[in-house]
């Protein structure tokens, strides 16, 4: 039997061996909002209060962050309204968590590379030095750290601060961790190189548990990026109880109740089950009970809408007024102003309005239709087709299902450059001239012709691949 054998080791050595096996602990599990509970400062360079961060202040960004940071969610969408406290919340605070204690690739990336540098100075580089937590993990100070203004280097990653508008800034960097901000600002395409969402997505290829996170106020329905990918996530609403009944519910316009003369008199939200009015103070005081749920539970990705009423940093009254004056502005002809504030303060998209038409006046404008139309025919559609010398027009019936006839097919002849347009049917020789402007161009069929000069700005009657007679005097005189 072997005799144990103890060995006396110095002071100093235990100390060494036991901080080597300190950082081969696992770390024990956080989520973003208990570190930047636990750790985050707020400068005081870009905050109205500097100090440390408290999540309780804004509760409903909680859940967000917290998505974020879950290992088995691969992308988080936030379509929200501005002065919600989005960039801190879902960007920095991210940030920070990534650099500290899940460190790896990360790139940030703005609309524009000078929105990337300003947010590099102005935010990041505040919350580096005022964080305690990340002051040691970014060496600012020597030349051979490698670090830049778009480009921060820590142990196990680095930040990438790129633009959307930059193709360049978008190639050839792998990375895991993907923070968007404002993307519906961002270019159609980075260059000629394509969507640059789509570019900076493919430098996650190279790691499984990639992280992509979407945040931004939107801006024209039909046209938002980030309004696409919240209807592909989970919609999930900030719902808060009423002060009254309990009944849990989102915040909406419609609710909101006001005297616009006179503001002083208080502004009130009205439950949508009980009916009562209880002012922004006990609403508000309701958001430490507040919860998000979810109109597409079964989706991958997980997606979030806020609005300003559930702000903490904007009072309702702020709100209103700024309605008050957009609506002044729309009925006086000028939509822009309602635009920004549904784009800002309800977070949701502007709708662009046309021109709409009681059903009875739609019905009182019909017309006698000189062609043959089958008696099954419920409504015509005409399709055209724009060619260089031509329009290409094809009017057809519809029915109940899909049932279809072909009604008239007709070619309408003329010049496209110069707006001279001549209509004139296959085996007919009358014709009728449109938009018939003079225009500085020559139209002759022969070399010899000598109506040459006479020609002269003169609108183009047709063509003369098609019927050159049709160049009589009484047509182009």
């Amino acid at each position: 039997m072997k005799k144990k054998r103890i060995v006396k080791l110095e002071p100093q050595t235990v100390e060494l061996f036991a901080e080597v096996l300190s950082k081969l602990r696992p770390p024990p599990p956080l989520t973003v909002s208990q570190w930047a509970d636990r750790y985050r400062v707020l400068s005081a360079e870009s905050s109205a209060e500097p100090g440390r961060w408290h999540t309780e202040k804004a509760p409903y960004q909680r859940a967000i962050m917290d998505a974020i940071g879950d290992p088995h969610v691969r992308s988080v969408v936030v379509m929200s309204a501005a002065q919600i406290g989005k960039t801190d919340a879902f960007i920095l605070n991210p940030l920070g968590y990534y650099m500290d204690y899940a460190p790896c690739p990360v790139m940030c990336m703005q609309p524009t590379l000078d929105m990337g540098q300003t947010l590099s100075k102005d935010r990041i580089a505040p919350m580096i030095r005022d964080t305690p937590r990340l002051t040691g993990l970014v060496d600012t100070k020597s030349r051979y750290a490698g670090n830049t203004v778009m480009k921060k280097n820590f142990p196990g990653g680095h930040i990438t601060i790129v633009g959307a508008n930059s193709p360049s800034s978008l190639a050839s960097r792998p990375i895991k961790v993907l923070l968007a901000d404002e993307i519906d600002r961002y270019p159609k395409s980075a260059g000629t190189e394509g969507d640059p969402l789509d570019l900076a997505k493919k430098r996650q290829t190279t790691f499984w548990d990639y992280k992509t996170v979407m945040v931004s106020t939107p801006t024209i329905k039909g046209d938002s990026r980030i309004e696409d990918a919240y209807l592909l996530s989970t919609q999930e609403e900030w719902n808060v109880p009423c002060p009254e009944c309990g009944a849990y519910q989102p915040f909406l316009w419609e609710n909101v109740k006001f005297d616009k003369d006179d503001l002083d008199k208080g502004i009130g939200y009205v439950c949508r089950e009980c009916g009562c009015v209880s002012n922004e103070y006990r609403w508000k005081e309701q958001g430490k009970y507040g919860k998000y749920v979810a109109a597409n539970p079964g989706a991958e990705s997980r997606g979030f809408h806020l609005n300003t009423l559930a702000s903490t940093f904007v009072g309702w009254k702020e709100i209103v007024t700024k309605f008050i004056e957009a609506k002044i502005a729309l009925d006086h002809g000028n939509p822009e102003q309602m635009k920004v504030w549904v784009n800002t303060e309800l977070g949701e998209t502007w709708e662009e309005r046309g021109i709409q038409l009681e059903d009875i006046e739609l019905f009182n404008r019909r017309e006698i239709y000189a062609a043959e139309v089958p008696d099954d025919v419920l409504y015509l559609t005409a399709g055209v087709d724009v060619q260089d010398d031509r329009f290409e027009v094809e009017v057809v019936g519809w029915g109940e299902g899909t049932e279809s006839w072909g009604v008239r097919y007709q070619k309408i002849f003329g010049d496209m450059m110069y707006g001279s347009i001549t209509q004139m049917d296959y085996g007919k020789t009358d014709y009728t001239t449109y938009a018939a402007k003079r225009v500085a161009k020559l139209v002759v069929d022969q070399d010899k012709d000598t109506r040459k000069l006479r020609l002269g700005c003169r609108p183009l009657a047709a063509p003369k691949t098609y019927c050159p007679y049709i160049y009589a005097a009484d047509v182009v005189g």
